[in-house]
C-alpha cells in the first residue's frame, strides 16, 4: 500500500441500533452512525471482517482506508462508499469482498458502490464486489484508479468512467452485468474476462469524443440477443483491441463514431474460430481519418463478417479472416493476399 506523509486514517463499521441507511459516515478518525454513537479503533482502524455498513461512507481527502485481506463486508442497500482521499487493498491472493446481505438483490435492494471523486484515488487488487447497482465509478480529477485481480459480479453497470477520469485493471472478471458499461473517459484492461447477462443490450459503450477504449488479452461474452452490441463507440478517440475474443452477442464491434481504432489478434462473433456465433463481427458505421487498421483478425457472424457503410476514413485490412458477408468501402484496402484463408490461430488471448 502506498502512504502519505499525513497520518494514516482509522475506519472501523459496526452495527449500531437505529442507524438509518441514508446517512454518510465520514472516515476521519472516527465514524459517526446515523444513530449519533461514534466507534473509533485507536490508530489502525479498517473496513474490517464481518463489518455491516448501513449508512454511505466517505473518505475525505488526506485520509487512507486501507480493507484487509480477505474482510467479508456486508452493504446496505443504497450504501454508496465515496473515495475523496485513498481507499486500498492488497489481497490478489485472499479476496476481500464487498456485498449485499441477500445474493442477487434486484435493483431497489442493491448497494450503490463505489465512486472515486476529484482528488481521490482508488488502489485495489484482490476485492471483490456484488449486487451494486454501479460497481465502480470514476469521476473528473480523481488521481488514478485501479481494480485488479476482483470479480464484480451482478452490478446493473459494472463501470462507469467519466470524462477525464480514468480506470485499470488487471485480471478482473465481470459476472452476469445487468446494463452496459459506460466510458466517456479512459479505460485500459488486460486481461478481463467480461460477462453479460440475457438482458444486457449493450457490452461496453463509449460516449465522448475523448473517450478511449482499450483492452488486449481479454475475453468478452455472455448471452446473446438480438439488441446487444458488445464493444460500441457512439464517440471515441480511440478504440483499441488486440489478442482478445467477443462472443454471444447480436454484433461484437458496432462503431457510430470513433476518430481512430485498431484492431489486431482478434477473433469476433464465434465461440470459436471454427463456428458461426453472432449475426454480425463489425458494424463500422462511422470513423474518422485514423489509421484505422484490422490485421491477423477474425471475424465470424452468422451473416455478416464485416458490414462497412457511412462516412469513414481509410482502413487497412491484413492477415485477416472472414465467414459470412463482407462489405466494405472503396476507402478500404483489403488486398487478396491479405485476406487469409484459414481462421487465425492466435486471435485470442495469450
Amino acid at each position: 500500500m502506498r502512504c502519505t506523509a499525513r497520518a494514516m486514517v482509522v475506519l472501523v463499521v459496526s452495527v449500531v441500533a437505529g442507524c438509518s441507511g441514508g446517512a454518510m459516515t465520514t472516515a476521519g478518525g472516527a465514524m459517526t452512525t446515523a444513530g449519533g454513537a461514534t466507534t473509533t479503533a485507536g490508530g489502525a482502524d479498517q473496513l474490517s471482517d464481518g463489518a455491516q455498513v448501513t449508512a454511505s461512507l466517505e473518505i475525505p481527502a488526506g485520509s487512507t482506508v486501507t480493507i484487509p485481506a480477505g474482510a467479508n463486508i456486508i452493504a446496505a442497500p443504497g450504501v454508496i462508499i465515496t473515495v475523496r482521499g485513498v481507499l486500498s487493498i492488497a489481497s490478489p491472493d485472499l479476496h476481500a469482498r464487498i456485498a449485499t446481505a441477500t445474493p442477487n438483490p434486484d435493483q431497489a435492494h442493491s448497494w450503490g458502490g463505489i465512486v472515486v471523486e476529484s482528488g481521490g484515488r482508488l488502489d485495489a487488487d484482490g476485492l471483490d464486489l456484488a449486487g451494486a447497482a454501479t460497481a465502480l465509478t470514476v469521476n473528473a480529477g480523481s488521481l488514478g484508479a485501479r481494480y485488479d485481480d476482483g470479480t464484480i459480479t451482478g452490478a446493473q453497470v459494472p463501470f462507469q468512467i467519466a470524462v477525464g477520469a480514468r480506470l485499470d485493471t488487471t485480471h478482473a472478471t465481470v459476472v452476469s452485468a445487468g446494463d452496459a458499461s459506460s466510458i466517456a473517459g479512459e479505460f485500459h484492461a488486460s486481461y478481463l474476462d467480461y460477462d453479460t447477462s440475457a438482458s444486457v443490450l449493450g457490452g461496453l459503450i463509449t460516449k465522448d469524443p475523448t473517450a478511449i477504449f482499450d483492452a488486449t488479452d481479454s475475453t468478452f461474452h455472455g448471452s446473446a440477443n438480438a439488441g446487444n452490441d458488445y464493444i460500441v463507440s457512439y464517440a471515441s478517440s480511440l478504440v483499441h483491441v488486440a489478442y482478445s475474443t467477443i462472443t454471444d452477442a447480436h454484433c461484437a464491434f458496432h462503431f457510430n463514431a470513433v476518430t481512430r481504432f485498431e484492431i489486431d489478434h482478434v477473433t469476433a462473433g464465434a465461440s470459436s474460430p471454427a463456428g458461426p456465433g453472432v449475426i454480425y463481427g463489425a458494424m463500422l458505421y462511422g470513423s474518422g481519418a485514423g489509421p484505422n487498421v484490422i490485421s491477423n483478425s477474425n471475424f465470424i457472424g452468422a451473416e455478416v463478417a464485416l458490414d462497412q457503410q457511412s462516412t469513414n476514413g481509410p482502413l487497412t485490412i491484413s492477415n485477416t479472416f472472414a465467414q459470412g458477408h463482407v462489405s466494405i468501402l472503396p476507402t478500404s484496402t483489403w488486398l487478396p493476399a491479405d485476406v487469409a484463408p484459414a481462421p487465425i490461430s492466435d486471435a485470442k488471448p495469450r
